[in-house]
């Protein structure tokens, strides 16, 4: 919308205003009030009723008068050197004896131009309407006189006969023209500018009170009169004291010192309160009150808490961070890449331990869902009817114990993303009936509601089960398995990655230090344990690894020596593997009973456990050789 300009001025004036508007109307509208001050004035007011803001622009003492009576800038037109010399110019066409009539205080600016234009060249000032009448009336009956003057003096000489030249030229009323634009958009600015402060404040939470050097209220936002209990216009102008005296913001005036997280009680609430003092410089012109209830800054701690846990459905692991240098993992791990280019559902089979989540993390990290969930379930971790909770959801009033207003389940919550289910072979075969339909359909049915909601997730399932099997035994449903089989991740176990072995031990006895504090040299720690595994396989895979190294840490603190007999106690897998070998070894006699119980510095309790015998048997053993 353009800017609106208002002009006040009467009949010669507004003749000349009229004839230069056209060449302003692409940038702004005019409405000329061509009448008496006092209808004007009553015009401008009926204006001001309207939204629409506007601008004046009026001559003389006009323009003082109005800028009383209106709050809407004013401007006025305001004459100068050049206004003067074109007037006088064109007034000397009409007469030698040229008369200024003017009011008192226009200053000696007609007096400077009599010697450059050689005129005859009078001031006559007046201080109202009557003056310049009498003045007028005078000079009426004197010959070749000609008036200059406003539009109200030209039109008295009109009145009585005289020759009369408006003093304002058209640069002036331009210029005042141009100003009065200028004025209003820098009064849009700054309503804008109060409009969005007033927003803002009106959107917080935190009530907030702003009062002047003495205290008295400026401003108030919704928030404030809430707590407070009062209307922000009723509160304006009075003492903040004397509306809340526990409130009060006597002393940051004083003293001028920033308070902050003050707990105070005020009608039965407790409030945490900060005091700002406001400056300008080094002087304190008023002050700050923000506050809010305390219980609401606990629900934000909740609010917060509740947040984090979402967290919990981001995926941290990426492809390259899973470690495995030999040929089967660079061919796993490439066939994983490939796989995330892809959406179509993966299943990954291997026995427990062998990474399987870590690699639906990986493939959820490098595919197109990365910047949406990813939402895990372990199938056999819960019982059914929790399970049934857990992925699909309840509506309130489902079941007995039902949380209020109803639960989304994890499949909802993976919409968009991925949805992992671990240990899929495990799920029962009633929610494997539903979970089919919720990937057919692309829809999850809460319990307890007929209403579906539409879902775009993509699945990754993982099973140490053989499906295959469990599908001709009936355990698992063979559409399903169709469902889910579209491409295939065969996880190798820890015993047949080769040179991956020593790889894994280093990193995990290396965090394991860490964690612990120790500063143990890695590298015997890693061969006791690279060569004592010779000859295990590794049921557990690299979870048990990893235990199996968090425990050499913690009995190497104890005791710190790699020939302990706490060391071989508290890792039974070796001795169970040492014992199988004795057993494989005994007919060559290329590993004697005599040297386990050497190791174990003569320890028959400790040789035992290494040789997974009882103490009696290794006597009697000990005792045939």
């Amino acid at each position: 919308m353009k800017p609106l300009l208002v002009v006040v001025a009467t009949r010669y004036l507004a003749e000349q205003i009229r004839a230069i508007v056209p060449a302003y109307s692409a940038v702004a509208d005019f409405r000329i009030v061509d009448a008496a001050l006092d209808e004007a004035i009553e015009t401008l007011q009926t204006l001001a009723s309207a939204s629409r803001p506007f601008a004046v622009v009026a001559a003389g003492a006009s323009a003082k008068t109005l800028r009383t009576a209106i709050s809407q800038p004013v401007v006025q037109i305001r004459v100068g050197g050049f206004d003067i010399m074109q007037a006088l110019i064109q007034a000397r066409r009409f007469g030698q004896r040229i008369v200024i009539v003017t009011r008192v205080g226009l200053g000696d600016e007609f007096s400077a131009m009599r010697p450059v234009l050689n005129l005859s060249l009078e001031q006559r000032p007046y201080h109202n309407h009557q003056d310049a009448e009498l003045i007028l009336k005078e000079l009426s009956v004197q010959p070749g006189v000609v008036i200059v003057g406003s539009s109200q003096i030209v039109h008295l000489a009109n009145h009585y006969g005289l020759p009369g030249v408006l003093i304002y030229s058209e640069t002036a009323i331009r210029q005042a023209i141009d100003d009065a634009m200028e004025r209003l958009e820098i009064t849009r600015v700054e309503a804008a500018k109060r409009d969005q402060l007033t927003q803002v404040l009106a959107s917080l939470n935190e009530g907030v009170i702003a009062v002047d050097a003495q205290e008295q209220v400026l401003a108030m936002n919704p928030a404030a009169e809430q707590l407070i209990g009062v209307v922000a216009d009723w509160a304006k102008g009075r003492a903040l004291s004397s509306l809340a005296a526990s409130l009060s913001l006597a002393h940051v005036l004083a003293d001028g010192v920033v308070r902050r997280d003050e707990v105070v009680a005020y009608k039965g609430r407790n409030l945490v309160i900060n005091r700002l003092p406001l400056l300008e410089g080094d002087k304190t012109t008023g002050a700050l009150l923000t506050f809010q209830e305390a219980s609401r800054i606990d629900e934000a701690g909740r609010r917060l808490r509740r947040a984090n846990v979402n967290k919990q459905f981001q995926a941290r692991w990426l492809i390259d961070d899973i470690v495995g240098e030999s040929d089967v993992m660079k061919w796993v791990k490439s066939l994983a890449q490939r796989f995330a280019e892809s959406d179509s559902g993966v299943l990954i089979q291997g026995e427990s331990g062998t990474g399987k989540e870590l690699f639906a993390q990986g493939i959820h990290r490098a595919s197109a869902r990365k910047a949406f969930p990813f939402v895990a379930l372990n199938c056999a971790a819960l019982p059914e009817n929790l399970l049934e909770s857990e992925l699909f959801g309840y509506e309130e009033g489902a079941f007995t114990g039902s949380r209020r207003g109803g639960k989304p389940g994890l499949i909802e919550l993976a919409d968009k993303g991925t949805l992992f289910l671990d240990e899929i072979g495990d799920m029962p075969i009633s929610l494997q009936t539903r979970l089919l339909r919720v990937l057919q359909e692309r829809e999850v049915i809460r319990l307890g509601s007929t209403e579906p909601t539409p879902i775009n997730i993509r699945v990754i399932a993982a099973t140490h089960v053989d499906l295959d099997q469990a599908v001709v035994q009936g355990q698992f449903r063979a559409d399903l398995y169709y469902r889910l089989n579209i491409l295939r991740l065969q996880l190798p176990a820890l015993r047949e990655r080769g040179s991956d072995m020593a790889l894994l031990a280093e990193q995990l006895l290396r965090r394991e230090l860490t964690r612990h504090g120790m500063s143990a040299p890695l590298a015997p720690l890693l061969d006791w344990i690279l060569q004592h595994s010779e000859d295990y396989d590794w049921p557990g895979n690299v979870r048990e690894l990893e235990n199996l190294c968090e425990r050499v840490v913690v009995c190497y603190a104890m005791e710190p020596t790699l020939n302990s007999p706490l060391l071989f106690a508290m890792l039974p897998e070796f001795g169970r593997s040492a014992a199988h070998a004795v057993s494989k070894l005994e007919g060559t006699e290329s590993l004697s009973i005599e040297q386990v119980v050497s190791d174990c510095q003569g320890d028959l309790t400790a040789a035992a456990k290494v040789l997974g015998i009882s103490r009696t048997t290794l006597w009697r053993r000990r005792r045939k050789q």
